[in-house]
């Protein structure tokens, strides 16, 4: 028989019992909820399966006729995304990573303060929200324009986590920008077992997943002694002392951004690594002394003052701007280099530790507080070993331009 034009079909879907062990859920019916269309489950806190089902038919009577359903493990109604975006469904992926967002930029520690446990600068806290709404993005992508918002994270399957983690590697990032991410993911799965988000747990475990790695680090290829020369030729003396503190005292734009007058003299440096907090000090080399003191000078520093300040008065690096890249691209195009040729202004760090850690009589102590790292073993694996052949001219040449007297 045809339907008549207009009609609908009134029928519902009855939901079904169920039992199962995982995530000790025990018996439960799966539905679907009548005004939202989100998927919950009701929980039957029962033993045997003849409780079950007198349990079952009470339940299916009351969601049959429509009432709300008080003792199902159900969440708040569905918010409304701002600007009319997809709804928002509680547990939901967005609202577990929302949350997690706001937790990681309440831990974001003002600039220049100290470093302490539990904080995070804030290019870290910018770094992990995108890794987090990459990973959204590639679940609406895999599934679907909005899925993020509605998807449960208990339902989130291990083929999307495996793809997830292989798409990254497909993109070309090394092992440890891979790690990062999928570290991002793992936070939003630990925080779904949050009460407020119904206490969430996966199926399957995060362990046996297969796991991509990425590329190796390349080892960073050091600067010849010609493209030194050309770089300290075609920069200005603003420049040449960011250069020398570089090799020198293993200095980088956020070292730079922060170093004040008085923080060094002819004899010593003394100040604190802003990304690791650890105290940094030991002896000037002369040629870092004259170059800075010659600059200071010039630009009539005061005591306390910062060393290095953009155009308009600010640090180096702030906010999402950092000056010092800035002005390390236009050099290298400069001087006829591409990035594949000469990296960024961080191998002047990476050669300074190379010349440092390759001193006779250069310990694993001396080492951390020239570099402002603790970990000990990585390195004495990077820098305390012999010179490669091809590092060998660039680094002696280094070596007696720093310990120069002039």
């Amino acid at each position: 028989m045809a339907k008549r034009p207009g009609s609908v079909n009134l029928k519902k879907r009855i939901p079904r019992l169920c039992h199962t062990t995982t995530r000790g859920l025990g018996w439960h019916v799966n539905f679907r909820d009548p005004e939202t269309g989100v998927a919950k489950k009701h929980r039957f806190s029962v033993e045997t399966e003849t409780e079950a089902k007198v349990a079952y038919t009470q339940w299916l009577a009351r969601h049959l006729a429509g009432e709300a359903d008080e003792g199902a493990s159900a969440k708040p109604r569905v918010v409304r995304a701002s600007g009319g975006g997809p709804a928002i469904a509680p547990g939901s992926l967005v609202e577990v990573a929302s949350g997690l967002i706001r937790l990681m930029e309440a831990s974001v520690r003002e600039d220049g303060a100290p470093r302490a446990r539990g904080t995070v600068a804030r290019p870290v806290f910018v770094d992990r929200q995108k890794h987090i709404k990459d990973f959204l993005a590639f679940i609406n992508k895999r599934h679907g324009k909005g899925t993020a918002a509605r998807m449960q994270v208990e339902d989130l399957a291990m083929t999307d986590v495996e793809l997830f983690n292989r798409h990254l590697v497909d993109k070309g990032y090394s092992a440890s920008q891979v790690g990062k991410r999928m570290q991002m993911v793992k936070r939003i799965i630990d925080r779904a077992g949050r009460p407020e988000h119904g206490q969430q747990r996966l199926a399957w475990n995060w362990d046996s997943r297969d796991i991509a790695h990425g590329k190796p680090s390349t080892r960073r290829a050091l600067p010849t002694v010609k493209q030194l020369e050309k770089l300290l030729a075609a920069t200005d003396d603003r420049g040449r002392a960011m250069i020398w503190l570089g090799i020198g005292l293993g200095f980088g734009a956020a070292d730079l951004s922060v170093l004040r007058v008085g923080q060094i003299d002819a004899e010593a440096y003394d100040l604190r690594r802003g990304k690791t907090g650890i105290e940094r000090f030991g002896t000037t080399p002369p040629l870092v002394w004259r170059t800075v003191s010659a600059y200071v000078a010039d630009q009539c520093r005061k005591e306390g003052e910062l060393v290095f300040i953009t155009r308009d008065g600010m640090p180096l690096v702030h906010a999402r701007s950092n000056a010092v890249t800035q002005w390390w691209s236009k050099l290298r195009i400069k001087i006829g280099e591409k990035p594949k040729t000469l990296s960024g202004f961080y191998v002047m760090r990476h050669l300074g530790a190379t010349e440092f850690g390759s001193r006779r009589g250069t310990s694993i102590a001396e080492m951390k507080r020239w570099l402002g790292h603790s970990a000990a073993s990585e390195t004495a694996d990077v820098y305390m070993r012999p010179l490669p052949p091809e590092n060998k001219a660039v680094v002696e040449w280094v070596r007696k331009r720093l310990l120069d007297a002039g």
